[in-house]
């Protein structure tokens, strides 16, 4: 029993677990997003709103800011984003307090966001291919395709890596490979429909996107009878190799996560549109919102890419290889 005044081993453990959790939510939604969701989610805990019904809300929202930044309404614009972030986290919040969480749910979310975010792309490109008439427009329909391509496998990456980081912080079995799993039995059911497919299809390579090593343990025991218990070794395992051998490696995963997240790419994108919006006549009136916003949004999501899966693959191929 810890004495009076002093910190037990166990209190120590709990406060750098939950250090850590902190650490893997993108700094945006850290700052007050995740805040708000978890206050709202409590209030409507004993109302009959459906987490899918949050889900839909924040995809057709997110249709819309496209909408008015196609139409060069960029304030409102950052207005509807903004609002769309929000519901974005309050959907799962609301599913962890109601307790139905479901690999459909997530799914259904997942789908939502690339929506949202392909919107975005479209809207975007035919704005650019109007005002730059004089450019060739598949060579701006390509740079765009590239944006979106880099800035999709942002938000995949980070989604799966909070999930693992996570449940490698607690020392559970993995999240990742239980709703992998799922999916697999639901697109290998007489029941399957197409959503499980796609969210068989999205995990899958997505796994093998951030480590081969990985994918290949995981499909190995898909039909294994015993999988959850060797999950729950492989959890506990990389648990104690990231906090003794490799733990400056797990901690730069850690953070390498937080800054993948395709929210901080709307949030780079939406502070260019706010700044221009705000004051682009009077001080950059020769600049166009929509380009650098792009610009801008692109080379964050390239860096944090590619920095987020050297630190990733330093972590991962390092655990699977030991």
């Amino acid at each position: 029993m810890a004495t009076v005044g002093t910190t037990s081993p166990r209190e120590v453990q709990l406060a750098n677990q939950l250090h850590l959790q902190t650490q893997l939510i993108d700094p945006v939604n850290r700052l007050y997003r995740f805040k708000f969701a978890h206050y709202l989610a409590n209030k409507l805990k004993n109302v009959p709103v459906h987490p899918n019904l949050i889900s839909i809300s924040h995809t057709g929202v997110g249709v819309f800011a496209a909408l008015l930044i196609y139409r060069e309404s960029y304030i409102p614009a950052v207005i509807a984003y903004e609002l769309r972030n929000l519901l974005d986290c309050l959907d799962g919040e609301l599913a962890r307090v109601k307790g139905n969480s479901s690999a459909m749910g997530r799914t259904l979310d997942a789908i939502g966001d690339g929506v949202s975010f392909n919107a975005l792309m479209i809207a975007g490109a035919l704005r650019l291919v109007q005002d730059f008439r004089n450019y060739n427009p598949y060579l701006i329909t390509a740079g765009v395709f590239l944006f979106a391509f880099v800035a999709a496998h942002c938000g995949t990456v980070y989604h799966l890596m909070k999930r693992k980081l996570g449940a490698i912080i607690r020392t559970e079995v993995d999240k990742v490979e239980t709703e992998w799993r799922e999916h697999y039995e639901r697109a290998n059911s007489p029941e399957a429909n197409y959503l499980s497919h796609i969210g068989l299809w999205m995990d899958s390579k997505t796994i093998q996107f951030v480590s081969k090593e990985w994918f290949d343990k995981v499909s190995r025991r898909s039909t294994a009878a015993d999988w959850q218990e060797k999950a729950i070794q492989d959890a506990r395992l990389m648990n104690e190799l990231a906090s003794v051998t490799r733990k400056t490696e797990f901690r730069r995963a850690v953070r390498a996560t937080a800054f993948v997240s395709d929210d901080n790419i709307f949030a780079v994108m939406s502070l260019c549109f706010l700044v221009l919006g705000l004051f682009g006549q009077h001080i950059f009136p020769h600049v166009h919102p929509v380009l650098i916003a792009f610009g801008v949004g692109f080379a964050y999501a390239l860096g944090a890419l590619s920095f987020g899966l050297h630190f990733l693959h330093d972590f991962l191929h390092g655990v699977y290889r030991e």
